[in-house]
């Protein structure tokens, strides 16, 4: 058995979203086949509870072109006439101490604080997804959002509770407001610090 965890998108501003972790039959093996049998294994029970039509895989495992295309390492993001997708903006913006830690990240000459944890991959991949109205527009049919391929034993970000939280934030018409443009990120930290989970 292992435990993953289920993004939920709440709608609600105060509490963007719900992460509730979900006990399933693991299936062993680094294949592609046997991590899609994994997110099924997952998908299966997450379904006992909630509306598995509503459930979104996002990662390049996915069982719909959506949840590929939403992947952290094939959503692109469109930022002082660079494309990349943003897994390796991510990559890129990361500063180390003489100890190897991650003090800050930076982009462009503007910096980013590195707390809360994960915030800024987070608004990393909201500002991407922002820029695909498509994309956008396919998420709001979803609620409920999973990454197989995360492992919060070994990592702090995923792209579902990026997800989960810009689910929220179009719910309530502040996405095009905290997200407009990168250089913004202090209104996005402001308007978020204090309920960052």
């Amino acid at each position: 058995m292992a435990v993953r965890p289920l993004y939920i998108a709440t709608n609600n501003l105060d509490s963007p979203f719900i992460k509730e972790d979900i006990t399933f039959k693991w299936v062993k093996g680094q294949s592609y086949k046997q991590k899609c049998l994994r997110r099924e294994s997952l998908h299966e029970e997450i379904a006992k509870k909630y509306d598995k039509t509503k459930l979104l895989e996002i990662s390049t495992k996915s069982d719909k072109d959506l949840g590929v295309k939403l992947s952290a390492l094939k959503l692109l993001l469109y930022y002082c006439k660079e494309i990349k997708t943003v897994e390796e903006i991510y990559q890129k913006s990361k500063v180390y101490d003489n100890n190897n830690h991650i003090t800050l990240f930076k982009y462009k000459d503007i910096e980013f604080p590195n707390y809360p944890i994960g915030m800024y991959y987070d608004y990393l991949y909201m500002c991407a997804l922002y820029q695909h109205n498509d994309l956008r527009e396919e998420l709001f049919n979803y609620d409920y959002f999973t990454d197989i391929e995360f492992n919060p034993n070994k990592s702090k970000n995923t792209q579902a509770r990026a997800a989960a939280i810009f689910k929220t934030l179009e719910y309530n018409n502040e996405t095009r407001s905290l997200l407009l443009h990168m250089k913004d990120f202090q209104d996005y930290y402001k308007a978020t610090c204090n309920k960052y989970i």
